[in-house]
């Protein structure tokens, strides 16, 4: 069995008294630029990754918020201990030093680290060390004849018709992963004849060991959402 994984402050709901479980909220909406690496499945750059996270911006004084000269600055909610694991848009994932031990036991190699420098009070029990990721691990597991999926459709190749998968994920279907499936990864397109099987730059999957081993290592902080395996 595989797990889609993600951030428990995903999705972002404002209508909520303490809009997420992380303590603070940060609009990063440059992070959209990125999204046609994503598509494509490459690594984002160290270049177009924050520099810093600055924890702190008074909400009452409606101090500027977001991203502001390469640094992304977050609304402060209070003494909510700062996650292990996070998002702050478009797939953007964020891990500690504490989570990525745990990464790096299961999956080494498969994500690559891109240090981003946290300014956070002391009030929310900060890690050592943060890190933007880029899963680096590809797979094609996806069984497309036994899962849920949308299409066929046209796109801006008009020679091909595509398939998506819709929500819910409890409604996809994976293979058993081969020897040697990295432990975190993306599902790539899947091309046969005209028709393309569209995978996803954002969607994060881990195995059954590695997601078993942040939910009990970090309890509380992602969502893993379990995929049906034939």
């Amino acid at each position: 069995m595989a797990y889609l994984l993600q951030p428990v402050n995903q999705p972002y709901d404002p209508e909520e008294p303490m809009p997420t479980p992380l303590g603070f909220v940060a609009n990063s909406g440059f992070f959209g630029g990125t999204l046609d690496l994503k598509r494509e499945f490459k690594p984002i750059p160290r270049d177009l990754v924050a520099k810093t996270i600055d924890i702190g911006v008074d909400r009452l004084k409606r101090q500027a918020y977001g991203f502001v000269g390469g640094v992304i600055k977050a609304i402060d909610f209070g003494d909510r201990p700062m996650p292990d694991f996070f998002l702050l848009g478009a797939g953007h994932y964020y891990v500690s030093n504490r989570l990525r031990a745990v990464l790096e036991r299961y999956a080494l190699g498969a994500v690559e680290y891109i240090e981003v420098k946290a300014n956070i009070p002391a009030n929310k029990q900060p890690a050592d060390a943060y890190y933007f990721i880029n899963v680096l691990g590809r797979g094609q597991l996806i069984d497309w004849e036994a899962s849920n999926k949308r299409g066929p459709r046209r796109g801006s190749d008009k020679n091909k018709r595509f398939f998506v998968l819709p929500w819910p994920p409890d409604l996809w279907v994976m293979k058993a992963p081969p020897p040697g499936n990295p432990a975190i990864w993306h599902e790539v397109d899947r091309a046969i004849d005209d028709l393309v099987y569209l995978g996803s730059g954002t969607h994060v999957f881990v195995s059954n060991a590695l997601g078993d081993a942040l939910n009990a290592a970090f309890p509380g902080q992602a969502r893993l959402y379990s995929i049906r395996e034939l």
